[in-house]
């Protein structure tokens, strides 16, 4: 492998790397920080660009910070532990400017911050085998070899607790671990979702198979230390598949859902359906997303999981109508609607390609939002915005493909007023971020 030496760190890129340049070819190094001078190991090169891990930081950085955590490096969880938080927000405004320096922006305001504290209300944990003990932890970065570690600081602690617990479980009732190489053993995921607001606690355990030793045993260890734990899923996914959740469930205990509140409004959540993994962040993002909708819009809530967008909007929106695929979601959210006396939200089931076109052509719509999945809007829902709709609100966990798909729909005649990001994965590079684009 080659090794580069006394390469300076420029900066920080999206997907958290640091950039270096060797002979002006850029290298892209895991772990840098700003100010960084290291000997960097070359791991692929393509086109003249380098990906690199450090060999040696021949100087530190007077950015870099000491990680408080025993994995970080090797679990692929956090990217910038090495990097106050102070800091991480400074970059992340510095990336997110980067990524839309072309496009021309009204009004480009400052990241929410997050506060830095764990933040995740939900968390699936995959459980290996070692040493002939079941462990559980997170992947290790762009590997499937499992790191174990003893406290996470992107999750309440009661999230290692009950995970160590049912480790405990796993050993004493020698359930069989699952090992994806030959697709045996039966134990492969552990899941957990917690609301912030009304303390309700979901564990999820996803099996290969239907038989699951001492349930009862289970139910008993996990409520007499958490008796605000609601429900016991089993999940069962037999496929030979990256993919967590399989379509077969039984309830061993309690009920498949959770309460939780944002603002006014009360959610039901389903353990498959979508919410937004930072509860605070969130009730910031939908308050800014609300102050920027027109007193009596009609709009369209595309992407809408569980409605939690639609339904914070309803108060000040004439009409909201959801699109959803996942069959769950659009249930919740329909009880949602009922929950919260609702009278003029509605959903639809389906996907937002098909749906959209006929939802705008039956209704009135002057507003769209659009939060879709990390791989952004497919061509043909930029293709039939109708001229009719004046407002869109674009909100995006990649502004990678945000930025592709702004430029589009700029072609179609809108303009970038606003920019917001708000950093709802703290010590990560992920950065949420809304685009409010009008006619």
């Amino acid at each position: 492998m080659k090794i580069i030496k006394g390469l300076k760190i420029e900066k920080l890129v999206y997907k958290g790397l640091g950039l270096g340049f060797d002979e002006s070819n850029p290298v892209f190094v895991s772990n840098a920080v700003p100010g960084d001078v290291l000997d960097v190991q070359v791991e692929s090169t393509r086109r003249q660009v380098s990906f690199a891990k450090i060999d040696k930081i021949i100087t530190s950085s007077p950015k870099r910070i000491e990680a408080d955590c025993e994995v970080f490096g090797k679990c692929g969880g956090c990217d910038w532990l090495n990097i106050s938080y102070d800091d991480q927000v400074k970059y992340k405004q510095e990336i997110i400017e980067e990524i839309f320096q072309n496009v021309k922006i009204e009004k480009i305001n400052k990241i929410i911050s997050s506060g830095g504290e764990p933040y995740r209300n939900k968390s699936f944990f995959p459980v290996a085998k070692v040493e002939g003990k079941p462990i559980t932890g997170m992947f290790e970065s762009r590997s499937h070899n499992v790191i174990p570690h003893q406290k996470c600081l992107l999750q309440p602690e009661l999230f290692d607790d009950i995970c160590r617990k049912v480790i405990s479980y796993i050993e004493a009732s020698k359930m069989q671990v699952y090992y994806e190489r030959n697709h045996s053993g039966n134990i492969r995921h552990i899941g957990i979702r917690y609301a912030e607001k009304t303390n309700e606690i979901i564990v999820i355990l996803v099996t290969r198979n239907r038989k699951i030793p001492f349930s009862k045993q289970l139910e008993r260890i996990l409520l007499e230390a958490y008796p605000n734990i609601v429900g016991i899923i089993q999940n069962i996914n037999p496929d030979k598949t990256n993919v967590i959740l399989g379509g077969d469930e039984k309830i061993l205990y309690g009920r498949d859902f959770i309460y939780e509140q944002i603002g006014k409004i009360k959610f039901k959540l389903n353990y498959r359906s979508f919410f937004q993994v930072n509860t605070k962040l969130a009730e910031k993002m939908y308050e800014f997303t609300k102050e920027a909708i027109s007193d009596d819009a009609r709009l369209i809530d595309a992407y809408c999981g569980v409605g939690s967008i639609g339904l914070f909007l309803a108060d000040k929106a004439e009409n909201v109508i959801g699109i959803e695929n996942n069959a769950k979601a659009v249930q919740d959210a329909k009880t949602n609607v009922k929950l919260n006396k609702i009278e003029n939200c509605k959903f639809v089931k389906g996907n937002v390609e098909t749906e959209l076109p006929k939802v705008l052509k039956d209704n009135k719509i002057d507003t769209l939002i659009l939060d879709p999945p990390r791989k952004g809007l497919e061509q043909k829902i930029i293709d039939n915005i109708p001229s009719e709709i004046q407002k869109i609100i674009y909100i995006s966990c990649d502004p990678m493909t945000q930025v592709r798909d702004v430029k589009l729909i700029m072609e179609k005649g809108f303009i970038p007023k606003e920019m917001q990001p708000f950093d709802m994965f703290p010590h990560t590079f992920h950065i949420e971020n809304i685009i409010i684009l009008e006619k």
